[in-house]
């Protein structure tokens, strides 16, 4: 290796033309290199500031809606503001949404944009892929509420509602049918028990149809006789 060396020196040293082509070679060649990483690096950071931008802009549009319960008193100032959070609903919301739900469900109306106001509460209130939303499918089905107020109405008063468990409640209502004139047709009465779940919205449209997040995972009624 050494006498090798040796011999390139002395070739070196005799073609002037060759050296100088070496010491270029050895010169750019280094640069060459350092460029190549460079440009390696570049593309690293590229990429990475792509991935940065991706994340912001999909963060930005994912937008997250805390909704908050707000108690005031008679001259309306605010009392009490805490978030609303599924273990702390109030069993008086948890009443009040089985009643409206039954009253929703139930009602007829001889003004069919009044009835679709009914029937998108319902929609609202029931989780896709449910027990419930099948059930209320069904029912509308064999009981197009459009078309039997064309030749009566049916009035709906919730009696009670009670609470059987965490997550099932017992509803008691009345029901009665008038035809357009006026002249009551019948009076009955109907028990049913309702399943309800909490989940608290995150989407603000989700918010403006269900702003407590209390849902009907399942239902069953009958005629009290």
């Amino acid at each position: 290796m050494a006498g090798k060396r040796n011999e390139e020196s002395r070739e070196l040293a005799l073609n002037p033309f060759l050296a100088g082509r070496t010491e270029a070679a050895e010169r750019y060649g280094h640069l060459s290199k350092n460029a190549a990483q460079w440009r390696r690096i570049s593309v690293v950071l590229i990429l990475c500031c792509a991935a940065c931008v991706f994340s912001v802009i999909r963060m930005a549009g994912r937008v997250t809606v805390v909704p908050y319960i707000v108690q005031v008193d008679e001259h309306g100032y605010e009392i009490a503001v805490e978030p609303a959070s599924p273990s702390r609903i109030d069993a008086r919301l948890m009443i009040a949404h089985a009643g409206r739900y039954v009253w929703s469900l139930k009602t007829v109306f001889n003004d069919p944009e009044a009835q679709l106001h009914l029937m998108n509460f319902v929609y609202s209130s029931t989780p896709a892929n449910t027990a419930a939303e099948k059930k209320y499918q069904d029912y509308y089905n064999a009981n197009n509420p459009v078309v039997i107020g064309e030749t009566e109405t049916v009035q709906v008063t919730v009696n009670s509602v009670l609470s059987m468990s965490a997550e099932t409640w017992q509803a008691e209502w009345t029901e009665e049918r008038y035809t357009l004139g006026g002249d009551k047709v019948s009076e009955k009465r109907y028990r049913g028990i309702f399943t309800m779940a909490v989940v608290t919205p995150d989407a603000m449209r989700e918010v403006l149809q269900n702003p407590l997040g209390i849902f009907i995972t399942d239902f069953n009624f009958s005629e009290v006789l």
